[in-house]
């Protein structure tokens, strides 16, 4: 497997730039192998959109592809330079509006503090919006912060652990 990962490494130019650092650049080298399983020095459009989601991107498929037209064009497959170019300029948008969505549970709440959410209160909200969550979603999100169990949240804690599960990299 090493020997795989050098050898295409080597086929391909390292992505160089002037916004991104190299922690970041290297990141996107890792994940852009790891998402290429066949060794064809493309990514496929859904394996594109998991690579910029790795890169940190918290958006929904259709705005990541919108992202991705007007960046590289509505293609089948981006080529790695593609998409570092694409991550590139659109570096602003990446990550969690953590205001926002502080903002956004505090809506969802019906106790009134702005401080704690229901569960119920917080399904509800997440499962019945525009961009609706399915159930399963909502479970996964909440497993994926630690907070499967809790029946009360914290808000700040709850964005705080939003924050750091969506920064994970594979």
């Amino acid at each position: 497997l090493k020997c795989n990962l050098t050898m295409s490494r080597s086929k391909r130019q390292r992505f160089q730039s002037s916004v991104l650092d190299d922690s970041l650049i290297k990141d996107c080298d890792i994940a852009f192998e790891m998402l290429d399983k066949q060794k064809r020095g493309v990514l496929s459009r859904p394996d594109s959109l998991r690579w910029l989601r790795c890169m940190g991107f918290c958006l929904s498929d259709a705005e990541l592809g919108g992202l991705l037209a007007r960046s590289a064009g509505d293609l089948a497959d981006y080529e790695y330079t593609q998409l570092c170019e694409t991550l590139e300029k659109n570096v602003a948008v990446r990550g969690v509006d953590t205001k926002k969505l502080q903002h956004a549970f505090a809506v969802f709440s019906t106790d009134g503090s702005g401080s704690k959410i229901s569960r119920d209160d917080l399904r509800a909200g997440l499962t019945g919006a525009g961009d609706a969550m399915t159930q399963d979603e909502f479970e996964e999100l909440l497993d994926l912060c630690g907070a499967s169990t809790e029946e009360m949240l914290d808000i700040n804690s709850l964005v705080q652990r939003v924050e750091r599960s969506v920064a994970v990299a594979p």
